[in-house]
Protein backbone atom coordinates (compact mmCIF):
# COMPACT_ATOMS: atom_id res chain seq x y z
CA UNK A 1 0.00 0.00 0.00
CA UNK A 2 1.43 3.61 -0.63
CA UNK A 3 2.31 6.36 1.75
CA UNK A 4 -0.54 8.48 2.49
CA UNK A 5 -0.79 12.49 2.73
CA UNK A 6 -3.54 14.14 4.62
CA UNK A 7 -5.02 17.27 3.23
CA UNK A 8 -7.22 18.84 5.76
CA UNK A 9 -8.78 21.99 3.82
CA UNK A 10 -8.85 22.11 0.02
CA UNK A 11 -7.73 25.83 0.01
CA UNK A 12 -4.67 27.84 -1.81
CA UNK A 13 -2.69 26.55 1.11
CA UNK A 14 -3.11 23.41 1.93
CA UNK A 15 -2.81 22.36 -2.26
CA UNK A 16 0.18 24.37 -2.30
CA UNK A 17 1.56 21.65 0.32
CA UNK A 18 0.32 19.22 -1.18
CA UNK A 19 2.47 19.83 -4.49
CA UNK A 20 5.45 19.96 -2.40
CA UNK A 21 5.01 17.03 -0.23
CA UNK A 22 3.08 14.44 -1.82
CA UNK A 23 4.99 13.47 -5.36
CA UNK A 24 4.80 9.25 -5.25
CA UNK A 25 2.39 9.21 -2.26
CA UNK A 26 -1.64 9.50 -1.99
CA UNK A 27 -3.05 11.76 -1.12
CA UNK A 28 -6.33 12.11 0.58
CA UNK A 29 -7.98 15.68 0.11
CA UNK A 30 -10.67 16.11 2.60
CA UNK A 31 -12.93 19.39 2.98
CA UNK A 32 -16.00 20.45 4.32
CA UNK A 33 -17.67 21.27 0.92
CA UNK A 34 -17.40 18.29 -1.19
CA UNK A 35 -16.97 20.47 -4.10
CA UNK A 36 -13.95 22.42 -2.61
CA UNK A 37 -12.47 18.67 -2.44
CA UNK A 38 -13.13 17.45 -6.13
CA UNK A 39 -12.26 21.01 -7.65
CA UNK A 40 -9.03 20.95 -5.99
CA UNK A 41 -8.30 16.79 -6.66
CA UNK A 42 -8.97 17.82 -10.17
CA UNK A 43 -6.47 20.38 -10.48
CA UNK A 44 -3.78 17.75 -8.47
CA UNK A 45 -5.21 15.14 -10.45
CA UNK A 46 -4.33 16.85 -13.62
CA UNK A 47 -0.49 18.03 -12.18
CA UNK A 48 0.24 13.97 -11.73
CA UNK A 49 -0.77 13.43 -8.54
CA UNK A 50 -2.49 10.47 -7.01
CA UNK A 51 -5.25 11.89 -5.24
CA UNK A 52 -9.25 10.88 -3.73
CA UNK A 53 -11.44 13.38 -1.33
CA UNK A 54 -13.40 13.39 1.56
CA UNK A 55 -16.01 15.31 3.71
CA UNK A 56 -14.59 16.02 7.03
CA UNK A 57 -16.22 18.77 9.72
CA UNK A 58 -13.26 19.55 12.10
CA UNK A 59 -15.09 20.42 14.69
CA UNK A 60 -16.85 17.22 14.70
CA UNK A 61 -14.81 14.45 16.60
CA UNK A 62 -16.80 11.52 15.18
CA UNK A 63 -16.02 13.06 11.39
CA UNK A 64 -12.31 13.30 12.36
CA UNK A 65 -12.36 9.75 13.15
CA UNK A 66 -14.37 8.82 9.94
CA UNK A 67 -11.49 10.43 8.34
CA UNK A 68 -9.00 8.56 9.57
CA UNK A 69 -10.12 5.31 8.91
CA UNK A 70 -10.82 6.31 5.08
CA UNK A 71 -6.94 7.75 5.23
CA UNK A 72 -5.78 4.47 6.78
CA UNK A 73 -7.55 2.40 4.22
CA UNK A 74 -5.72 3.69 1.69
CA UNK A 75 -2.15 3.06 3.22
CA UNK A 76 0.52 4.45 5.67
CA UNK A 77 -0.38 7.90 6.91
CA UNK A 78 3.24 9.57 6.46
CA UNK A 79 1.82 13.04 6.64
CA UNK A 80 -0.86 15.48 8.21
CA UNK A 81 -1.49 19.18 6.63
CA UNK A 82 -4.29 20.62 8.50
CA UNK A 83 -5.35 23.53 6.71
CA UNK A 84 -9.11 24.37 7.77
CA UNK A 85 -9.60 27.42 8.92
CA UNK A 86 -12.28 30.21 8.81
CA UNK A 87 -11.20 34.23 9.14
CA UNK A 88 -12.98 36.98 11.15
CA UNK A 89 -14.95 38.07 7.87
CA UNK A 90 -16.58 35.01 7.35
CA UNK A 91 -17.95 33.58 10.53
CA UNK A 92 -19.22 34.45 14.21
CA UNK A 93 -17.18 33.67 17.23
CA UNK A 94 -18.44 30.46 18.32
CA UNK A 95 -18.27 28.97 14.42
CA UNK A 96 -14.67 30.69 14.41
CA UNK A 97 -13.48 28.68 17.61
CA UNK A 98 -15.22 25.33 16.87
CA UNK A 99 -13.43 24.97 13.31
CA UNK A 100 -9.83 26.76 14.11
CA UNK A 101 -9.71 25.60 18.19
CA UNK A 102 -12.23 23.07 19.07
CA UNK A 103 -13.83 23.26 22.12
CA UNK A 104 -12.21 24.58 25.31
CA UNK A 105 -14.89 25.29 28.35
CA UNK A 106 -13.18 29.38 28.78
CA UNK A 107 -13.95 29.72 25.56
CA UNK A 108 -18.10 30.47 25.81
CA UNK A 109 -19.54 32.27 23.86
CA UNK A 110 -20.32 34.98 26.40
CA UNK A 111 -16.95 35.27 26.99
CA UNK A 112 -15.45 35.88 23.48
CA UNK A 113 -17.85 37.88 21.39
CA UNK A 114 -15.61 39.57 19.08
CA UNK A 115 -14.26 37.38 15.64
CA UNK A 116 -11.11 39.23 15.66
CA UNK A 117 -10.33 38.09 19.52
CA UNK A 118 -11.65 34.36 18.68
CA UNK A 119 -9.37 33.93 15.62
CA UNK A 120 -6.58 35.81 17.71
CA UNK A 121 -7.31 33.19 20.40
CA UNK A 122 -7.79 30.22 17.96
CA UNK A 123 -4.48 31.18 16.73
CA UNK A 124 -2.65 31.51 19.87
CA UNK A 125 -4.10 28.15 21.50
CA UNK A 126 -3.57 25.79 18.29
CA UNK A 127 0.41 27.51 19.11
CA UNK A 128 0.01 26.14 22.73
CA UNK A 129 -1.54 22.91 21.95
CA UNK A 130 1.00 22.10 19.45
CA UNK A 131 3.61 22.37 22.24
CA UNK A 132 2.02 19.70 23.98
CA UNK A 133 1.17 17.55 21.45
CA UNK A 134 4.50 17.51 20.00
CA UNK A 135 5.62 15.39 23.64
CA UNK A 136 2.65 13.13 23.31
CA UNK A 137 3.58 12.25 19.31
CA UNK A 138 6.81 12.19 20.23
CA UNK A 139 6.55 8.87 21.83
CA UNK A 140 5.29 7.65 18.84
CA UNK A 141 7.74 8.70 16.62
CA UNK A 142 5.72 11.20 15.18
CA UNK A 143 6.63 15.51 15.56
CA UNK A 144 3.84 18.54 15.50
CA UNK A 145 4.39 21.69 14.26
CA UNK A 146 2.15 24.92 13.07
CA UNK A 147 3.29 27.59 10.56
CA UNK A 148 1.67 30.94 11.43
CA UNK A 149 2.94 33.30 8.79
CA UNK A 150 0.82 36.22 8.86
CA UNK A 151 -0.67 37.80 6.03
CA UNK A 152 -0.79 34.92 3.15
CA UNK A 153 -2.71 36.16 -0.13
CA UNK A 154 -5.76 33.70 -0.76
CA UNK A 155 -9.21 33.83 -1.23
CA UNK A 156 -9.54 33.46 2.90
CA UNK A 157 -7.30 36.66 3.10
CA UNK A 158 -9.03 38.69 0.00
CA UNK A 159 -12.36 38.80 2.45
CA UNK A 160 -10.33 40.19 5.08
CA UNK A 161 -8.63 42.55 2.51
CA UNK A 162 -12.24 43.28 1.39
CA UNK A 163 -14.00 43.27 4.71
CA UNK A 164 -14.74 46.45 7.68
CA UNK A 165 -11.36 45.36 8.61
CA UNK A 166 -9.17 45.92 5.60
CA UNK A 167 -7.51 49.03 6.24
CA UNK A 168 -5.85 47.31 9.30
CA UNK A 169 -4.80 44.16 7.42
CA UNK A 170 -3.18 46.56 4.86
CA UNK A 171 -1.36 48.70 7.57
CA UNK A 172 0.01 44.68 8.90
CA UNK A 173 1.40 44.68 4.84
CA UNK A 174 2.59 48.04 5.00
CA UNK A 175 4.70 47.26 8.13
CA UNK A 176 5.88 43.79 7.55
CA UNK A 177 9.65 43.74 7.23
CA UNK A 178 9.32 42.40 3.63
CA UNK A 179 7.12 44.91 2.53
CA UNK A 180 4.49 42.61 1.36
CA UNK A 181 2.13 39.60 2.09
CA UNK A 182 3.56 35.97 1.41
CA UNK A 183 2.24 33.62 -0.88
CA UNK A 184 0.88 29.68 -0.78
CA UNK A 185 4.06 28.57 -2.71
CA UNK A 186 6.29 30.63 -0.05
CA UNK A 187 4.31 28.14 2.99
CA UNK A 188 4.52 25.27 1.06
CA UNK A 189 8.39 25.66 0.38
CA UNK A 190 8.65 25.93 4.48
CA UNK A 191 6.38 23.36 5.12
CA UNK A 192 8.13 21.08 2.84
CA UNK A 193 11.39 21.78 4.87
CA UNK A 194 9.43 21.28 8.25
CA UNK A 195 8.00 18.24 6.72
CA UNK A 196 10.76 16.48 5.27
CA UNK A 197 14.35 14.83 6.55
CA UNK A 198 16.37 18.10 6.35
CA UNK A 199 13.52 19.13 9.03
CA UNK A 200 13.13 16.33 11.21
CA UNK A 201 14.86 17.93 14.35
CA UNK A 202 11.80 20.00 14.46
CA UNK A 203 8.87 19.66 16.34
CA UNK A 204 6.98 21.47 18.59
CA UNK A 205 8.13 24.54 16.62
CA UNK A 206 5.52 27.80 15.61
CA UNK A 207 7.40 28.63 11.96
Amino acid sequence: MPDVVVVIGAGSIGQAIARRVSAGRHVVLADLQADNAEAAAHVLHDAGFDVSTATVDVSSRASVRALVEVAINRGDVVGVIHAAGVSPSQAPPAVILAVDLLALSMLQPERVTDPLHAYQLAKRGNSLRVKAEAVRWGRRGARVNTISPGIVITPLANDELSGPRGPGHRRMIDVCPVGRAGTPDEIGALAAFVMGRDGAFITAATS
